[in-house]
């Protein structure tokens, strides 16, 4: 039986382990600022551990710096530099010309702090004051280092770890002068190329499948119109090589085009003559992040903001270059060479060698801090927002760790939501309207009346909420309260005596009616007054006015009764709202139109006034109505 299921269990554990699937998942190119973005299709959906890391370090911002100095004060004129991972612990190996030395910096396992060891290999009794670039590069198990030193290519051979001391043998480059070096696999052979930067030339070295071979050396010559040129990197970008040398002569960069083979024996080459920021331009590092390339160039002048080129590939590898400058954060000081860019978690780092001040600056790109959530640790991560507009890495690492460890990196850019208002809540009076307007340049509107125009005009009481979408499909709402005042209306009924007059629809009336007056007022909205009016045949015993008119004219400037043989007399005066604003017991004292010293405004106002006669004495008479106080 065992033998029997032996073969199974042996092919799941070669099927889980040589065939694993890379990481992988899809996200959305762009989404909107604050809103929630779905992660899904997530492979391989069962792996061993899942990391992810929504807010990490993206080349296409800008890094910050700072100066880690001359460590152990080794470094004399040091122009190339080259960072290596060694399993957990990081390495930095530097050429320093001018003293002949090759000195390593052992940060462990975190390219936060200062070196925690620094090591004088120095030159191994061959290198000379010629020395330049330096490649480590580990094959089959050993760690390999090679310097261009003048007409020589020193090999050093580590062994299993960066720790240990290297031995050096010496591999001769005929009469051809080394500058600028890098080194890649391509399939199963090793190809390297560098830099002649007297002879104006570009040389390939193919080492075979072993880099303990003596390479194969060809001429290629000068290829893109070379002219001093420097460091050199290599990239491949949809199958397609490249290789992208500084030209620190005349202030240019030059691409080779190698198509699908380093080893191309007809590789063609463009100069690109306008890259905006490049001066005395030396060393250049690119880095692949999610799915695009980002370079920077380093600029030998003296400390100040124009020692480094950002440049952007915006059509890929094989379109056009641009470049700028950007700010010295690391204290740069006629920068040569610049290493590799190298993902620390969430953090980028790249070291570069100050040719100036003898000294290295550590250049990083930190995580950011948009997310709404840093990491997550599942197979299904929940969605993630980000707080603000740019372009974000979302980056998957499964099975860490381990022999099938695979990670993949995807980029999103977040676009900013619409800013939406519509002002401030309206109050207005009835027949009147408001226009509410939701604002400009937006794809879609939306009102909660069903309308999809930018404005709509209303004139009733409600609250109102208008949603707007953006070219990039973000949407925002907003929403205004509107309130339409009705106009105040009274009904009175009015009867008096026939024979009187009563003042309505601005004339005296003497008949009969219904009459309608409309009060103007100085703030708020006209009230409406409608009077029913009724004569009839009344002793006269009493007579109140139906209006008054106290402007100072002599005339019907008090409002009074007139009567004979009144006694017991009180009058009390209100407005609309039951506040008294007068009272007399004296039938001949009369109300002038003031209330609490200040002038009360046109209004229909209430009197009610009890009185005796000598006629009834004892017995007490009422009388109420409402009079217009016009001015």
């Amino acid at each position: 039986m065992k033998t029997k299921w032996l073969p199974f269990f042996i092919a799941c554990i070669f099927t889980s382990f040589c065939c694993a699937q890379s990481a992988d998942f899809t996200v959305p190119d762009t989404a909107c600022q604050g809103k929630p973005v779905n992660i899904t299709n997530v492979q391989p959906p069962s792996a061993i551990s899942y990391k992810w890391s929504f807010c990490s370090g993206n080349a296409a911002t800008e890094p910050d710096g700072d100066n880690i100095g001359n460590p152990n004060q080794l470094l004399n004129g040091p122009s190339y530099i080259t960072l290596v991972q060694d399993g957990p612990d990081y390495y930095t190996f530097t050429t320093s010309a001018t003293n002949s030395k090759i000195v390593r910096c052992f940060f462990g396992s975190s390219l936060t702090q200062f070196p925690l060891t620094i090591t004088d290999l120095g030159n191994f009794g061959y290198a000379s004051g010629q020395m330049r670039g330096i490649q480590v590069k580990k094959d089959n198990g050993v760690w390999y280092g090679f310097v261009a030193n003048g007409n020589t290519l020193l090999r050093l051979v580590f062994g299993a770890s960066l720790s240990l001391t290297p031995s050096a043998q010496v591999v001769s480059l005929n009469s051809l002068y080394a500058t600028g070096l890098a080194i890649t696999k391509e399939g199963t052979d090793w190809i390297g190329f560098f830099t002649e930067e007297g002879g104006n030339k570009l040389v390939r070295l193919d080492f075979g499948p072993s880099l303990g071979n003596n390479p194969l050396v060809t001429d290629l010559g000068n290829i893109g119109q070379l002219v001093g040129p420097t460091c050199i990197v290599l990239e491949k970008e949809n199958s397609n090589w490249y290789a992208f040398i500084c030209n620190i002569a005349n202030n240019t960069l030059t691409r080779i085009e190698f198509g699908t083979s380093l080893v191309n024996p007809l590789p063609g080459g463009t100069n690109f003559a306008n890259v905006s920021g490049l001066y005395l331009n030396a060393g250049i590092t690119l880095i692949n992040d999610c799915g695009g390339v980002t370079g920077f160039v380093t600029n030998m002048r003296i400390q100040s903001n124009f020692c480094i080129v950002h440049l952007v590939f915006k059509a890929g590898l094989g379109g056009p270059i641009t470049g700028y400058h950007i700010p010295n954060k690391g204290v740069l000081n006629q920068p040569y060479g610049i290493s590799e860019v190298v993902r620390q978690g969430d953090t980028l780092y790249a070291f570069v060698a100050n040719f100036g001040s003898s000294s290295i600056t550590r250049m990083y790109f930190p995580s950011c801090t948009a997310a709404s959530r840093p990491f997550d640790t599942g197979p299904n991560p929940l969605p993630v927002a980000y707080a603000d507009t740019g372009s974000y890495n979302i980056q998957l690492t499964v099975d860490d760790a381990s022999s099938v460890q695979s990670s993949k990196c995807r980029k999103i850019v977040i676009i900013p939501k619409p800013v939406i208002s519509l002002g401030k809540d309206r109050v207005f009076c009835q027949g009147q309207n408001a226009l509410l307007d939701a604002g400009a340049g937006y794809s879609l509107y939306s009102w909660s009346t069903g309308a999809a125009t930018r404005t709509i005009t209303v004139d009733t009481t409600g609250t109102y909420w208008a949603r707007v979408t953006n070219s990039g499909n973000c949407d925002a709402a907003d929403t205004v309260k509107v309130t339409v005042k009705k106009s105040a209306e009274a009904l009175v009924d009015t009867t008096i005596c026939q024979g009187l007059s009563y003042l309505a629809q601005q004339a005296l009336q003497t008949q009969n009616g219904i009459y309608r007056d409309t009060l103007k007022m100085v703030s708020g909205c006209d009230s409406i007054v409608t009077t029913n009016l009724k004569f009839e045949e009344c002793p006269l015993l009493i007579w109140f006015p139906n209006a008054f008119t106290p402007n100072g004219d002599g005339v019907n400037d008090f409002f009074k009764p007139q009567g004979e043989h009144i006694t017991k007399y009180l009058l009390q005066i209100y407005d609309r709202w039951g506040t008294k604003v007068f009272e007399s017991v004296n039938i001949n004292q009369g109300w002038d139109g003031t209330m609490n010293g200040r002038v009360a405004g046109t209004d229909v106002y209430t009197y009610d006034a009890t009185f005796e006669t000598l006629q009834y004495p004892g017995v007490s008479h009422r009388e109420t109505g409402t009079f217009t106080l016009a001015r």
